[in-house]
């Protein structure tokens, strides 16, 4: 009987409010990044330029050779810029060494602004004038934070006859 009296009165009990059902999660979605070729992808089969001095510019500088160096012929070297920080303008003086001449034109390259990640491509004609390994020199200055900054490197050109 005692049993049946404690039933009776928890169902006449009143427990307070309904529970209120919890507020449904918004989940946010992860930002996804725009797929695309890297940096590296878009200058595979390109030997990094040797970086000259202690600059501590975060550039690099690529190169590629279509065809092998000869005396007294034109040659195509193409370049490619890859900042790693943001600028708001960048150039790339090109001198020739001993050896060897640069075509009019394309001994200053310019660009208005660079992005960090990104490969700016330029090609550089230049024409051997003796054999042996001859080097051109590029430096490159960026324009950031109010200030411009300059990294030299070197492409050295293994020139027979």
């Amino acid at each position: 009987m005692l049993v049946t009296v404690g039933l009776l009165s928890a169902c006449h009990k009143d427990s307070g409010p309904p529970p209120q059902p919890a507020p449904p999660r918004v989940s946010s979605a992860p930002v996804i990044a725009k797929k695309g070729p890297s940096a590296a992808d878009l200058t595979a089969g390109m030997v990094e330029a040797a970086s000259q001095g202690k600059s501590q510019l975060p550039v690099e500088l690529k190169f590629d050779l279509k065809q092998r160096p000869t005396p007294g012929q034109a040659l195509d070297i193409d370049i490619a810029l890859i900042p790693q920080i943001d600028a708001g303008a960048a150039d790339i003086q090109v001198t020739a060494g001993d050896g060897l001449t640069v075509a009019a034109g394309t001994n200053q390259i310019d660009w208005p602004a660079v992005e960090a990640g990104q490969v700016y491509r330029q090609s550089v004609k230049v024409t051997p004038t003796g054999d042996g390994v001859l080097l051109l020199s590029l430096t490159v200055s960026l324009k950031h934070d109010e200030m411009t900054e300059s990294r030299a490197f070197s492409i050295p050109l293994i020139v027979e006859r």
